[in-house]
Order: C-alpha cells, then sequence, then structure tokens
C-alpha cells in the first residue's frame, strides 16, 4: 500500500516527464500556429491562402528532405554508439550527411526553378512564386540543420537541438514579421503602379518568407558551430571502435533509407494532408470561382479554422511523443498489465485536457475569432469550427496511440492505417467539392471523416495490442458530460452577452468561466483520479481544489 502511495506521488505531468523533446516539440508547434494570428492581421485572407500555396508546396519538399532526419539518424546512431561500434556509426551519419546534401541542393532547386510552373500550373497561385523562391535556400540549410540534430540526438546532448528549434523560430517569426511589414510597403508601391492590390500581400508573405529562411540559417550556423567546437571529442571517440562487423557505405545507406521513409511516410500523412486538400479545393473550385475567391476561402480555413482546431492536437502530440519510450521500455519487458494500465491513464488523462479545449473552441468561435482577427471577416470561419471542432478530439486521440503503437514497434501497422484513412478522406474530399458542390464546407467534412476514420483504425489496432477494458469508454463519459454542459452555458453566454463587452473582454471572461464550470462538473461527476490529475499541466491545480471540496 504504501509504495502504490509512493508511485503515485512520482506520477508527473507528461510534459515534464518526457523532458525536453516533449517541451521542445510543444512550443515549436505552438510557435508556428500561434504566430498565424498576427500574421493574419497584417495581410488577411488573401495573404494567408498565397501563403498556403507557397508554404504548403515547400512542406511537401521539406517533408521529403529534412523531417525524418533527426529521428531516424538518432536512432540509428544510438544503437551503434550502444554497442561502442563508432566506426559503423560514421558511415551512418556520412550516409545522412550526403542524403541532406543531395536532396537539400535538388529539392531546393527544383523548388526555385520550378515555382511558376508549381504556382501557376498546380496551384493556380501566381502570387506565390516569389515566396517560393525565397523558401528554396531553406530546404538545403533545414536538411544539414537535420542531420546534426539527429547526431547530437543519437550521441545524448539533447540541449543543443532544443536551442537550435528556439533560435530558428525566434529568427523566423520575429525577422518574419519585420520583413514582411517592410516588404508590405513595397508591395504597395508595386500594386499601385501595376494596378493590383493583391501585391500588397504577395510581397508580404515574400518577406516573411525569407524570415524562414534567416531562421533555418541561422539554426544551421548555431549547431555547425556546437559540432565544430566539439569535434576533437567526437574524432578521439571515433578512433575507437568495439569488434564485430563493419559496416561499408552500401549497407549504411540501405539501413539509413530503410529507417528514414516510414517517418517520412508518416510525416505525408499527418503533416502533409492539408496541402494535398488545398490541391484539391484548388483543382476543384478553380473554374468555377475566381481565383482571388478560391485564395480568400482558402485562407479562412488554413489560417483560422486548422490554426484554432490544431491546437489541441499539438498538445496531445507532445504528450504522445513524451509517452512513447516508456512504452518501448514495457513493451520490450512483455509487462503486458502495466503497459495496459498505463495506456488506458495516458489517454483518459489527455482527453479530460482536449475535450474541454476543443469544446472552447468550437462554442467561443465568436468571440475568439473577433479578438484575434478585429476587422475581418469573422462569420465564415466561426461556421467552419462550429461544425468541425469535433475533429481536434479525432486527431488528438488519433496522434496519441500512434505514438503509442509507435513505441511498441508497429510502425508498418500505424502507416497501414494512416493510408486507408488518408484515401478514405481523398475520395470523401473529391465527391463533397466535384459532385455535392459543398465548398469550403466539404472540405471541413472531409477532416471530420479523416479524423474519425483515423481514430477507428489506430483505435482498434491499439486496443489489439494494448488489450484495453470495455470500462475505458465509460471513463470518457464524465470529461464528456462536463464539457457539453459548459459548451452549452458558454455558448447561450456569448450569444448573450457579444454587444455588451468587447470582444477581447467577453473572451477572457467566458474562458475563465468555461474553466471553473468544466473543472466543477468533472469533479461533481468524479469523473478523474488523481492519478490522471498529476499527469496533465495543470492537473495539480485541479487536485488541491478537489481535495479542498472533499470531490477527491
Amino acid at each position: 500500500m504504501a509504495e502504490r502511495r509512493r508511485n503515485s506521488r512520482k506520477q508527473v505531468n507528461l510534459i515534464v516527464q518526457g523532458g525536453i523533446m516533449a517541451v521542445m516539440s510543444l512550443l515549436v508547434n505552438a510557435c508556428v500556429l500561434l504566430c498565424r494570428i498576427p500574421l493574419t492581421a497584417l495581410w488577411g485572407d488573401e495573404g494567408n491562402g498565397i501563403y498556403a500555396a507557397s508554404f504548403g508546396a515547400f512542406s511537401l519538399f521539406w517533408l521529403i528532405c529534412a523531417y525524418g532526419l533527426p529521428l531516424a539518424l538518432s536512432g540509428l546512431l544510438k544503437t551503434r554508439l550502444k554497442r561502442e561500434q563508432y566506426r559503423n556509426a560514421g558511415v551512418v551519419m556520412q550516409s545522412a550527411f550526403w542524403y541532406a546534401v543531395i536532396m537539400g541542393v535538388g529539392l531546393g532547386a527544383l523548388l526555385f526553378l520550378g515555382s511558376d510552373f508549381i504556382a501557376v500550373h498546380i496551384l493556380s497561385e501566381p502570387l506565390a512564386v516569389l515566396p517560393m523562391r525565397l523558401l528554396a535556400p531553406a530546404l538545403f540549410f533545414m536538411a544539414l540543420s537535420g542531420v546534426l540534430r539527429g547526431f547530437f540526438l543519437g550521441s545524448g546532448a539533447v540541449f543543443p537541438v532544443f536551442l537550435s528549434f528556439l533560435v530558428e523560430q525566434a529568427a523566423a517569426i520575429a525577422g518574419g514579421i519585420l520583413l514582411a511589414h517592410i516588404e508590405q510597403g513595397y508591395g504597395s508601391k508595386v500594386g499601385a503602379l501595376l494596378q493590383n492590390e493583391s501585391f500588397v500581400r504577395s510581397f508580404a508573405v515574400m518577406g516573411f518568407a525569407g524570415g524562414i529562411s534567416a531562421g533555418a540559417l541561422l539554426s544551421f550556423l548555431f549547431l555547425l558551430g556546437i559540432y565544430m567546437m566539439s569535434h576533437g571529442y567526437y574524432k578521439k571517440r571515433n578512433g575507437k571502435n568495439a569488434p564485430g562487423r563493419r559496416e561499408n557505405m552500401f549497407q549504411a545507406c540501405s539501413v539509413f533509407m530503410l529507417s528514414l521513409l516510414p517517418v517520412i511516410f508518416y510525416g505525408v500523412l499527418t503533416r502533409g494532408y492539408v496541402t494535398v486538400q488545398q490541391l484539391c479545393f484548388r483543382l476543384c473550385l478553380g473554374e468555377r470561382l475566381d481565383s482571388r475567391a478560391v485564395t480568400g476561402q482558402w485562407g479562412i480555413y488554413d489560417g483560422k479554422y486548422k490554426v484554432l482546431t490544431m491546437l489541441p492536437v499539438i498538445l496531445a502530440a507532445a504528450m504522445g511523443f513524451a509517452v512513447r519510450d516508456r512504452v518501448h521500455a514495457m513493451y520490450r519487458k512483455e509487462n503486458w498489465s502495466r503497459l495496459r494500465d498505463f495506456s488506458q491513464t495516458v489517454l483518459k488523462a489527455v482527453m479530460v485536457l482536449v475535450f474541454p479545449l476543443s469544446v472552447l473552441v468550437g462554442t467561443l468561435a465568436v468571440p475568439i475569432l473577433e479578438a484575434c482577427f478585429s476587422g475581418q471577416d469573422t462569420e465564415s470561419a466561426s461556421v467552419l469550427l462550429l461544425s468541425g471542432f469535433m475533429t481536434s478530439v479525432f486527431f488528438s486521440a488519433s496522434y496519441l496511440l500512434a505514438e503509442m503503437l509507435l513505441g511498441m514497434e508497429q510502425k508498418v501497422l500505424v502507416l497501414f492505417c494512416g493510408f486507408v484513412a488518408f484515401s478514405l478522406h481523398i475520395g470523401a474530399l473529391y465527391a463533397m467539392l466535384e459532385i455535392l458542390d459543398l465548398g469550403l464546407s466539404g472540405v471541413v467534412y472531409a477532416d471530420i471523416l479523416y479524423g474519425f476514420c483515423l481514430l477507428v483504425l489506430v483505435g482498434t489496432a491499439a486496443r489489439k495490442k494494448c488489450g484495453f477494458r470495455h470500462s475505458l469508454l465509460r471513463s470518457m463519459a464524465a470529461p464528456l458530460t462536463a464539457s457539453a454542459v459548459m459548451g452549452g452555458i458558454l455558448y447561450l453566454l456569448a450569444k448573450g452577452l457579444r454587444d455588451a463587452l468587447p470582444a477581447s473582454v467577453l473572451l477572457a471572461v467566458l474562458a475563465a468561466s468555461g474553466i471553473v464550470i468544466y473543472t466543477l462538473a468533472l469533479l461533481l461527476l468524479r469523473g478523474v483520479s488523481e492519478k490522471e490529475l498529476r499527469m496533465i499541466p495543470g492537473g495539480m491545480i485541479v487536485l488541491k481544489a478537489g481535495k479542498a471540496l472533499r470531490v477527491l
């Protein structure tokens, strides 16, 4: 009994438990999303559409040449360094370096030289040409940075990687916003000369693209500097090698590619699908609507709807990343009962947090949009958020369960589930855009279907591997009910007080009220345990409140 109490006290929230990498994942993704709020205020929905076109093409190239490098390389290096096979680790490092150089230069040149064709003939957005060209050099620097990050992670040096991401995001956001303001002035002159005000938005996007490339360059130089300072130590260590089979370059490249390709595929399914949605939307509606109208509509979806609905998802994804290693350790030890209990507790704890955040985004859509995007069209985005806020729940649970399956070495199973859900999503998206002619609402409905199918498939696979009990779904009833009660009350309050208070004040009041209502309802329903509260950020405050009210 005493041991169980000690273990319960040792439970800390999942972000802290996951260490620097979980915090880094949360901060980086939050910065990428939240910076869209001031940018949307700067260049509007049309600017968001231009940015989505240029950054969407860039992101697909980035997924191929840089996204999977740190994870794939670090895993291979860890295995060899643990066995003191330093020369083999060096050969793997060389193969990763040449991959980064070839793909970074090749895809960067392809994006730069092919920007006209991609923007005009594929994306039907000619104003995305200049931003694409400024983003092209970033591919090379990001690829090389990926190799260095994989090297440091594989060597156990996490802190330089964390700092490099902070440098990259700080330079990209601060420098990008500054350059966007500067270039917007030049764009206004060009727009006045050519009698096309859209150039104002295009030049602003081009300025932010320059900030992204500058951030990639600074991050690479930072990592390179640390690597050069520690080069003597690593060179001396790599001179030693434990007896055993030596790998040649062909073997190292083969192992590296086998490790890298699934990560790239997983990235396309989880990050690149929005770009595929954009391609379908622009192709299907390009003949029916004016190109500027298509760009503006996609700007609403990408810059408002997706930004707000993805906020709970990045939190759940960071928590999933934090628990992957613990799940892997239990799986290797074949501790099935502990694995099952731990997985159930984590899933319940994350959903306790995701349910209310998703409902808040949907029910407070109007105050959130009016506070964050004052003076812009908020009605269209509020309809989308109210229709599709539950996608946050579907994607959050899917990503969390996928991380658990990856911890259990079920990479092929996760990719198969993702591919099936992605295929169904593309078919539904085409039907809703081309056959039913639902426009932007059709994209939201297809997005909901994708999240739901992904959850069903990944959840079924996780249940078979983890052995979840049937009581897991019953345990979700309390947080779901508490979220529904909170959402209903807040929706009525938002409608009644909308004209009485400024948008920012109304949002602050309703958000604070929603947190209190949800917490009280959850505690009164006894829908959360002390163990689960200790795992989530802010859970200790709720725990103290529950003990003070004697409901825990």
